[in-house]
């Protein structure tokens, strides 16, 4: 029976936090919602192949390993390099297929880092009920409180951080029209995101030694997390600027009132006049407006997409597509 509660236990500080953390990043993406199935997606594939494919490789690769070098420098090696690449490799697997054949709904960096957070909350959801269950039958409750405030809370957002500079950088790859970029972003994100993920667990089995690796691993940590909340941020606010920038003539050819084009402009009108159908019981009204700013939304940026990459004929014809579709909602409002 205490097994039994320790495993429910464990699922359940595992994977909530982890699904906490999901839902504040998803808020960053404040103008365009992700679609959901993808974002589902992308969370689900962390959480079983990621881990499956991750664990297998890890077993080959460690045997070799564990025959030519001394216990100690074979878990190191296992824990700093080889666990960081096959994680991030498997991870990242879910964004190279998520941008081939859903390229479209990539529009900029902040995509790539919400796909590739996901994927990293769902990995580490997963490996958070592994290690919780195991820390309770090991040293019972007081085991798995002390590891649930460093895996869950200290360090948390780690595996999204990781598999978010991936993400990144395939995001860049998608939407920068120089072929560098679009050649070496990916790559250069892939290693960072390996290179983070290598100094935490290296300096993580050292710091169980030596007290001077922890400051390494917090300051590579939250560095890490603190860079891509500033990119979040930035991308945000460049993306603001997108919608004022590309809806501001559509004014003039009808698609959008004034009044529209300064909601669609603005998140907290966005969110007011929202919230005013909603709390009026205008359901339906509430679902046109979502339905109305996103497509609104779409439309600045796949015009912003056609200022890169003039010469794509299904952004063009896309462009038509959402200024008819557009216009449509805002006559019927």
């Amino acid at each position: 029976m205490a097994i039994l509660i320790g495993i429910l236990l464990a699922l359940v500080i595992g994977v909530l936090p982890m699904v906490a953390y999901a839902l504040v990043l998803w808020w960053f993406d404040r103008y365009e919602k992700e679609p959901l199935g993808l974002l589902i997606a992308a969370f689900l594939w962390g959480a079983v192949p990621a881990i499956i494919f991750s664990l297998i490789a890890e077993l080959v690769l460690d045997l070799p390993i564990s025959y030519f070098v001394e216990p100690v420098t074979a878990s190191l090696i296992g824990a700093a390099v080889v666990a960081p690449v096959a994680e991030e490799v498997f991870k990242g697997m879910a964004l190279v297929l998520l941008f081939l054949f859903f390229r479209k709904e990539i529009d900029g960096p902040l995509d790539g880092i919400i796909y590739g957070g996901l994927v990293g909350f769902g990995f580490a959801a997963v490996e958070n009920v592994l290690y919780f269950a195991s820390a309770f039958v090991e040293s019972g409750l007081g085991g798995l409180a002390l590891l649930t405030v460093f895996r869950a809370l200290l360090f948390g957002l780690n595996h999204a951080m990781f598999t978010g500079l991936t993400g990144l950088g395939l995001a860049l790859a998608c939407t920068m029209p120089d072929w560098p970029v679009r050649v070496g972003a990916p790559v250069a994100g892939l290693l960072l995101g390996m290179t983070a993920h290598g100094i935490h667990n290296g300096s993580v089995m050292l710091g169980a030694e030596l007290c001077w690796p922890c400051l390494i691993t917090f300051a590579s940590d939250w560095g890490g997390v603190l860079i891509l909340l500033a990119v979040i941020t930035w991308a945000s606010v460049r993306e603001q600027r997108w919608i004022v920038t590309f809806l501001a003539d559509e004014v003039g050819l009808g698609t959008l009132s004034q009044e529209d084009y300064a909601v669609v402009c603005s998140y907290t009108r966005r969110v007011a006049v929202r919230a005013s159908a909603l709390f009026g019981g205008d359901f339906r009204h509430w679902l046109d407006l979502g339905r109305c700013h996103r497509l609104a939304t779409e439309l600045a940026f796949n015009k912003r997409r056609l200022t890169h990459f003039p010469a794509e004929k299904d952004t063009q014809a896309r462009v038509v597509q959402l200024r008819r579709q557009v216009r449509g909602m805002t006559d019927e409002q």
